[in-house]
C-alpha cells in the first residue's frame, strides 16, 4: 500500500472496527456520497455567487472555496482510480449535471478573474500567461485521462 492510499485511509479512517460489518459499512458510504455531494454543491454554488454578491472580498473567499472543492474532489477520485476504480470509464461524466456543474464552476472562476483583476489591459502579460497556463493545463487532462483509460484496458485485460 502506498504513501497516498495509507495518508487517505488516515483521513477516512477507514481501519475503524465500524467498518467490520457490512450493512453499517455499505449505509456510511452512501450517507459520505450524499455528503460529498451536498457539500461540492453547496460550495460551487457559493463560489459562483461570492465574487458577484461580496466584490473583491467575495472573490477572495470564492477562490478558496474552488480551489479547497477542486483539491478534495481531486483526491477522491485519485484514491478511487489508485483502488482501480475509474469514475471516467465506469460512469458517464457529461450528463446534465456534469454541464451545470462545469458552467457553475466557469461563472466562478470567471467571477474571481473579473474582481481580482482590476484592469483588463494594464495586466497583458498575467492574461497571456493565464491563456498559456490553461492551454498546457487543458493538454495535461487530456494526456491523463487518456493514460487513465489505456491503464484501466490493462487492468480489465488482466495485465496490470
Amino acid at each position: 500500500m502506498n504513501v497516498f492510499i495509507k495518508a487517505l485511509r488516515v483521513v477516512g479512517d477507514l481501519d475503524d472496527e465500524f467498518y467490520d460489518d457490512e450493512r453499517q459499512r455499505d449505509v456510511w458510504n452512501e450517507a459520505s456520497a450524499i455528503g460529498f455531494q451536498l457539500f461540492s454543491w453547496t460550495a460551487t454554488i457559493g463560489a459562483a455567487i461570492l465574487p458577484w454578491l461580496a466584490g473583491v472580498t467575495g472573490a477572495w473567499i470564492s477562490l478558496g472555496i474552488l480551489i479547497t472543492t477542486t483539491v478534495i474532489s481531486v483526491l477522491t477520485i485519485g484514491y478511487a482510480r489508485s483502488r482501480n476504480v475509474d469514475i471516467y470509464t465506469a460512469s458517464r461524466v457529461w450528463r446534465l449535471r456534469g454541464f451545470v456543474v462545469s458552467a457553475l464552476l466557469l461563472v466562478g472562476y470567471f467571477g474571481v478573474l473579473a474582481r481580482l483583476q482590476p484592469d483588463f489591459r494594464a495586466e497583458a502579460s498575467s492574461w497571456v500567461g493565464g491563456f498559456v497556463g490553461a492551454v498546457i493545463g487543458g493538454g495535461a487532462v487530456i494526456l491523463i485521462i487518456r493514460r487513465m483509460r489505456k491503464r484501466n484496458a490493462r487492468f480489465e485485460a488482466g495485465e496490470i
